[in-house]
């Protein structure tokens, strides 16, 4: 949480705000078929993802990615009328009425500064890409004894163990997988006494989903009474991410998976409201964050040695669309907000990380709740997770 909410965290004012907040809509439990034939998943003519994902702009219609509706003819792309029951987008607008939103895929345009994905069809060949046979996943939670509640149900081994059925189902239907969890303070990979994996993660191989699920738990509990806890307004979920793996030594990042962070906090990455003289009480963090495309450059350049689609993000953070409000502090909040405290803060830098990741990018608000955590992770892996497993092209 920023300055204010930490200190407001044991309130009854606090504590109220999360009773209030709305479920967010269930994803597809189940995984991605992979390709129709030689059809990939998600190109056009070819079946959406389970989630109702499609490439780029195109529109999921009776179950197939079709160019979208000229909404001033009634055509597609191709000058034929378009069919099926409607569009089952993997993102909304925010809106200006202060309803929470989630955005997905959203895919950098054309003059963006940052890195440009290397996604899809070859267009010179027609060809298929490969797709991705291997996943790496670091879950990267915000130690802030505002998130207790966040992290609980996210770790429920029920919740998890459908989370990791939808991870093995994506690609082939046969992921290999890795999954690592680490704080917001750069504490490194969580491997407790209490998980007896040999290496800082726990994979696919030789253990059941359940079994996975357990460890996942075993590893969070770590955090235990905040004692994984950032300084006061220096949280910083994907500065964390980044430094860990820039360099990393440990082998949890293949060359031929695809890389998943997924990001959850209340707060921001370093958030400019966070910063000194950033907000109205004088207060802040004294570390200067690098900029969101500094930080997306070094994943792809150094964790992922140029592979740009082979780099993919959750986020599940304040909406900075949804203006709900401030904290007496002036810092900006997506929602809970009553003149004294905010429950969710905008997530700026973070929701930015995912637009320059293009369609490898998903985010969802956290304003939809803490039950929500585990089906927000479920929604991006059957949407936009899939999307960018079936475009990676593992390196020769």
């Amino acid at each position: 949480m920023t300055w204010s909410a930490r200190s407001l965290a044991s309130t009854p004012v606090f504590a109220s705000v999360f009773a209030l907040l709305l479920g967010l809509a269930c994803g597809d439990s189940g995984g991605a078929s992979g390709t129709a034939g030689d059809c990939p998943v998600g190109a056009q003519g070819c079946p959406c993802t389970q989630g109702g994902g499609c490439d780029g702009a195109l529109e999921c219609r009776g179950n197939l990615c079709q160019a979208p509706l000229d909404m001033t003819s009634g055509t597609d792309g191709s000058g034929t009328t378009g069919g099926g029951t409607g569009s089952a987008s993997a993102s909304t607008s925010p809106t200006t009425t202060g309803e929470p939103t989630t955005s997905a895929g959203t895919t950098t345009s054309a003059t963006s500064d940052g890195p440009k994905l290397d996604v899809g069809v070859d267009t010179t060949t027609g060809a298929p890409a490969q797709g991705c046979t291997k996943i790496d996943m670091l879950f990267v939670l915000d130690g802030s004894g505002s998130m207790i509640e966040e992290r609980s149900a996210l770790s429920a081994v029920g919740a998890f163990t459908s989370i990791v059925d939808t991870l093995s189902g994506l690609g082939d239907g046969n992921i290999d997988y890795r999954i690592a969890v680490t704080s917001d303070n750069d504490d490194g990979y969580l491997k407790p006494g209490c998980w007896k994996e040999p290496n800082p993660w726990v994979a696919s191989s030789g253990h059941t989903p359940q079994e996975v699920a357990q460890a996942f738990g075993c590893a969070v509990s770590a955090f235990g009474n905040n004692n994984l806890e950032a300084s006061v307004g220096c949280e910083h979920v994907l500065t964390s991410a980044v430094d860990l793996l820039d360099g990393d030594m440990s082998g949890f990042v293949r060359d031929d998976a695809l890389l998943v962070l997924v990001l959850v906090t209340d707060v921001d990455d370093y958030g400019a409201y966070d910063q000194i003289n950033g907000n109205s009480c004088g207060i802040g963090c004294g570390t200067k964050p690098a900029g969101v495309d500094t930080l997306t450059q070094r994943l792809i350049a150094n964790v992922k040695k140029g592979e740009a689609d082979g780099v993919s993000a959750i986020v599940i953070a304040g909406d900075p669309g949804s203006n709900n409000g401030v904290n007496f502090c002036g810092q900006p909040g997506s929602c809970g907000c009553n003149g004294l405290d905010c429950g969710v803060f905008h997530a700026d830098r973070l929701y930015q990380f995912t637009t320059m990741l293009g369609q490898n990018g998903y985010a969802a608000d956290l304003c939809m709740g803490a039950n929500a955590v585990p089906d927000a992770v479920k929604t991006a892996l059957t949407s936009s997770i899939d999307i960018a497993c079936q475009q990676f092209e593992p390196p020769a």
